[in-house]
């Protein structure tokens, strides 16, 4: 009679148990399969029997060759599982398909803000610009300001941008700019970066270039004579979003030493 009691329980609790994929968080997707996981913004999957490559949406990751790059990257690959939810949303000019991914009942795109891992896209959901307001204020992992070697002792920060130019963008390059001041003693630029949110806008400071006690450089998105107080970033068409961007200042081994986000 107990082994038949012992029995009727087990089938009751064996019934009664959740299944895994009972997660009321994962929301409604595709799913797909992973075969590899490219980078810390973008993996290979296999979604109804076809291999495709996916851009996660709303992050922005170190690029390959960038500091902290392979650590993103093997910070996604510990957030899946094998099995993972697409919730895709069109493709991009490379022809990835783009989409938030879920996997073990978590948002993976917003646990790597969370985790440092990687910057959040000023047009994506709020959440993910708190996400990466905390992350920044406890210095996780890519704002560690020893994540890719000793911290830098200037007391440099970026002090303004100025994103949308008077008149049409593209033909008022210089219209547009960012500010790097200096508090402390003079300051040694060279070797240092100026970027966006983006993977591809990089200004780099001509080596020796140095700021003095309580000056100030503008560095503009066209082309000109740099000088002292003025450098020229000469980039490919306006740099500064005017809907949101990120400017971020690295020091010559690519830790980050300030960060000024806008909303257009």
């Amino acid at each position: 009679m107990l082994k038949t009691l012992v029995a009727v329980l087990i089938v009751v609790a064996a019934c009664s148990a959740p299944t895994v994929d009972a997660d009321p968080t994962t929301p409604e997707g595709r799913s797909a399969r992973v075969a590899a996981v490219l980078d810390g913004d973008s993996v290979r999957v296999v979604v109804d029997g076809a291999t495709t490559e996916v851009r996660l949406l709303g992050i922005n990751a170190p690029e390959v060759d960038e500091c902290w790059a392979d650590e993103a990257r093997t910070a996604l690959q510990n957030l899946l599982e094998d099995e993972i939810t697409l919730v895709e949303d069109g493709a991009d000019q490379f022809g990835r398909t783009l989409a938030h991914l879920h996997s073990g009942g978590r948002h993976i795109n917003l646990a790597l803000v969370e985790a440092g891992a990687a910057i959040a896209l000023a047009t994506e959901h709020p959440d993910f610009a708190a996400a990466e307001q905390a992350a920044f204020e406890d210095r996780l992992g890519l704002w560690s300001p020893t994540a890719c070697g000793p911290a830098a002792t200037l007391e440099v920060h970026i002090s303004e941008v100025s994103f949308d130019a008077p008149g049409p963008d593209d033909e008022n390059q210089n219209g547009e700019f960012a500010v790097v001041s200096n508090e402390g003693p003079e300051a040694d630029l060279g070797g240092w970066w100026i970027r966006d949110e983006s993977s591809t806008h990089r200004f780099r400071f001509p080596d020796g270039f140095v700021l003095g006690t309580g000056d100030r450089v503008i560095i503009r998105s066209g082309c000109g004579q740099d000088g002292s107080g003025e450098l020229y970033w000469c980039a490919n068409g306006p740099v500064w979003n005017n809907d949101g961007d990120m400017a971020m200042l690295l020091d010559a081994y690519g830790n980050v030493d300030d960060r000024w986000r806008y909303e257009g």
